[in-house]
């Protein structure tokens, strides 16, 4: 995946309760999906080039936020996005039975297909006389660029996705509520938020599709298309005075898919779908020389899908897949803790004048950072994978579903400084 673009944004701000905002931006995308090569001894089979999808994207958006009174806040904004898939391109188009396949060949620069759509926000803010204030709301988007990943790999293997003919852009919408409250002169901070978005035109790969399926064949060709919803509430407490400062965050959600060509038609939770979502983020100041930290990271495990039975054929070792993302992995959480050891801000110099003592700020300054990364070394899942071991002919024939780990406990030493 490489982009090649710009962007420019403008500012104008008429009066004190007044901000206009508007600006565009444009990218080049080249897609290379997958790579597909096969060799055995010297003899290297055709397994076609490797395709390259371009396309071009480009935006103009206006922004206005505005108070109408002192209590309430507007921001209107409104995008205008289009996109064009364009050449060299080679359309491969399967045949029913008894009808032969075709080819369509598109030339460098040809416009394939052409989208465009407007994207309309807007957010409210209203404040309460009790130092709280309620806010809503909603926005309009386009996605041309989709994320899926291949459910018959055990690797993780998300796969960016361009628009393409076959492929529409996804569109989405979001409305949100929320109520926010400080207290005790803005020491604490607190809210609570609600939130839907509905998808549409989301991919996923067929059942069982591997990347050599796509070979001398279209990546587009090997996928289905659906909808999908996310939904959830948001918890927050924020602690800022003292030496003793911090937040807490959680989240319950829900992220769900609906395909026609999957799961029977049921709906399915999305590979990152995630129920619980806990953040503990803690600081102390023991001084003007040492401050500690913490954070501590609680999160449902995401969702895969594993064989639900295996079978032989003609000494092949063949799987049965169970519902889409029915097996979830298990939670992930971890701590950290960090100490920084900070030098004196001021050293003491005799004033050559009157020959006494003064304080003046160093112009270097440094300090020290220690942490430790998973203080308790969970070992927190990457991905599972389906492993077989022993001899099916010989009745010892087992096979085990597998966690690979990335990072254990990890210490380090940091550093810093100015001058």
């Amino acid at each position: 995946m490489r982009d090649v673009g710009g962007k420019v944004d403008f500012s104008y701000f008429p009066n004190s309760k007044h901000r206009v905002k508007w600006g565009g931006d444009y990218t080049f995308h080249t897609f290379t999906p997958t790579s597909i090569s096969a060799q055995s001894d010297s003899v290297v089979f055709d397994t076609g080039l490797a395709q390259k999808l371009k396309s071009h994207e480009a935006a103009a958006y206006v922004l206005d936020e505005f108070d109408i009174s002192d209590a309430l806040r507007v921001n209107v904004g409104l995008r205008y996005s289009a996109y064009a898939f364009t050449g060299p391109f080679t359309r491969y188009t399967k045949g029913d039975i008894g009808t032969p396949d075709t080819t369509i060949v598109y030339g460098r620069g040809d416009i394939i297909k052409f989208y465009n759509g407007l994207e309309p926000r807007i957010s409210l803010r209203y404040l309460l006389p009790d130092k709280s204030s309620i806010k809503a709301g909603y926005a309009y988007n386009y996605q041309y660029v989709h994320l899926t990943s291949l459910s018959a790999v055990s690797l993780p293997t998300d796969v960016w996705f361009p628009t393409t003919d076959l492929a529409k852009p996804q569109k989405g919408y979001q409305v949100s509520l929320g109520y926010f409250r400080n207290f005790d002169d803005d020491k604490w901070e607190t809210s609570v938020e609600v939130y839907y978005k509905g998808m549409n035109n989301l991919i996923e790969y067929k059942e069982g599709a591997l990347p050599g399926d796509n070979v001398n064949d279209n990546t587009d060709n090997l996928l289905v298309y659906g909808i999908g919803w996310a939904y959830g509430v948001e918890f927050f407490v924020k602690r800022s005075f003292g030496k003793f400062t911090g937040w807490v965050g959680y989240t319950w959600a829900k992220t769900e898919r609906k395909f026609e060509d999957l799961n029977e038609g049921n709906p399915f939770p999305a590979k990152y779908d995630r129920r619980h979502d806990l953040s503990i983020v803690a600081t102390y100041k023991l001084n003007d020389r040492w401050t500690f930290g913490s954070s501590f990271i609680y999160a449902t495990g995401n969702t895969l899908t594993l064989p639900s039975s295996w079978y032989v054929q003609e000494q092949n070792l063949l799987f049965n897949y169970g519902a889409r993302n029915s097996t979830r992995m298990p939670a992930y959480h971890r701590l950290d803790l960090s100490a920084t050891w900070y030098d004196k801000a001021e050293k003491t110099m005799v004033d050559p004048r009157t020959g006494t003592e003064v304080k003046v700020k160093k112009r270097f300054r440094h300090n020290w950072a220690f942490s430790i990364y998973n203080v308790y070394n969970r070992a927190n899942p990457f991905f599972l994978y389906v492993d077989n071991d022993g001899d099916f002919l010989n009745g010892d024939f087992k096979i085990s579903v597998k966690q690979v780990t990335l990072f254990p406990v990890i210490p380090s030493v940091t550093w810093n400084f100015e001058f």
